[in-house]
């Protein structure tokens, strides 16, 4: 009489080392886990995405803080020869001033004085910025400041500037990047 198949299958099952009847251990698992949103040491990096919201906060704080600091209104209609003073903010000496006369119209003009900036060095320049009341920002022009701490730029307008509630200078390093950098040395409301 012959085996019936499973009586040749219980064989066969008993013949197997024990090994292959336990459950093999997984591999161990990197500790820490692996989380690739966490910063890592020794150093310290900042994904783009986060980067540039952080920007773009930093840059909408400077300009709601420039709001609150001329009272919230609208800037009314800039008229030609309109003097705007400028007054030092973040880092800038206290005794630095500027002044800014803006012409509107097609050939619109800026005309900006500066004085008791520090002077540019090799890795950096100043900018002149309009900053709209809802953050929008046009970049007017870029300078250095001499050793004298004081300048004089004159450039044309592209825009009209009663559309915008301040005039701004920062401190731009010369990274090329053409954006805002979030550090402003002056500023003025047009109004």
């Amino acid at each position: 009489m012959s085996e019936r198949p499973t009586d040749e299958l219980e064989r066969l099952l008993e013949a197997l080392p024990r090994e292959g009847w336990e459950r093999p251990e997984p591999p161990p698992a990197p500790w820490p886990p692996e989380q690739p949103w966490r910063v890592r040491a020794p150093g310290f990096s900042l994904r783009p995405l986060t980067a540039a919201v952080a920007a773009a906060l930093l840059i909408a704080l400077g300009v709601a803080g420039g709001v609150l600091v001329s009272g919230g209104d609208e800037p009314a209609t800039v008229a030609d020869g309109t003097t705007v003073a400028l007054a030092p903010l973040g880092d800038a000496d206290p005794a630095a001033t500027g002044e800014a006369t803006l012409t509107e119209g097609d050939a619109g003009e800026a005309v900006v004085s500066v004085s008791g900036l520090a002077p540019s060095s090799d890795g950096d320049f100043y900018e002149l910025w309009l900053i709209g009341a809802d953050g929008e920002l046009v970049s007017l022009g870029s300078f250095k400041v001499p050793e004298s701490g004081d300048a004089e730029l004159r450039v044309n307008v592209p825009v009209d500037p009663a559309r915008f509630a301040f005039v701004d200078v920062s401190l731009e390093p010369d990274d090329g990047d053409p954006g805002h950098s979030s550090d402003s040395v002056l500023r003025g409301p047009t109004t």
